[in-house]
């Protein structure tokens, strides 16, 4: 099984982007091959018709996208920015699902989040859910929610409760 971790945040102190290094690392001791995808990576113009008439889908998209349908599992750690998806993320979503061969459809998506707020970013994975779901993802049913974040506390979340986890949609 090969598990792509996608985080939502390019800062370079995100508590997401630490989420997805947690995540990784348990996964990887629980010997799953596994891909932390580099958030700087996401980044490419807002999406719009004219731009992708003329241009098409950018070539580092299309290299997520290429991400996506070869791996067994996607989790995606997301941030909350004004209890909603980051513009990075959604960005990159709504550019991968206009291929030919859209890659989210039928996937095994993950959702996990950290905030500094006491939401744990839940608001924005509601909203996560909405659109992954709209692109032909399976979305499984729990997440991992880090509230109140910070890198101590990111890196002290259970080990078990990540392995636990990341069995959804075996």
């Amino acid at each position: 099984m090969s598990l792509l971790i996608i985080a939502g945040s390019s800062r370079r102190a995100s508590f997401n982007r630490r989420l997805q290094e947690r995540i990784a690392e348990v996964a990887e001791l629980n010997g799953l091959q596994c891909y932390a995808y580099p958030p700087s990576e996401l980044d490419a113009p807002l999406y719009q018709g004219d731009y992708e008439d003329e241009y098409g889908v950018p070539s580092n998209i299309q290299k997520l996208a290429t991400a996506i349908s070869e791996a067994s599992k996607v989790v995606v750690v997301t941030p909350e920015y004004n209890s909603s998806i980051p513009p990075l993320l959604k960005n990159a979503i709504d550019w991968s699902s206009r291929l030919e061969n859209n890659p989210w459809t039928g996937k095994s998506v993950l959702m996990a989040g950290a905030s500094p707020g006491q939401f744990g970013a839940a608001r924005s994975m509601t909203d996560l859910r909405s659109v992954l779901a709209n692109v032909g993802a399976w979305v499984a049913p729990n997440v991992v929610s880090v509230a109140k974040a910070d890198h101590a506390k990111i890196a002290e979340v259970d080990a078990d409760f990540i392995a636990k986890f990341l069995k959804q949609g075996d």
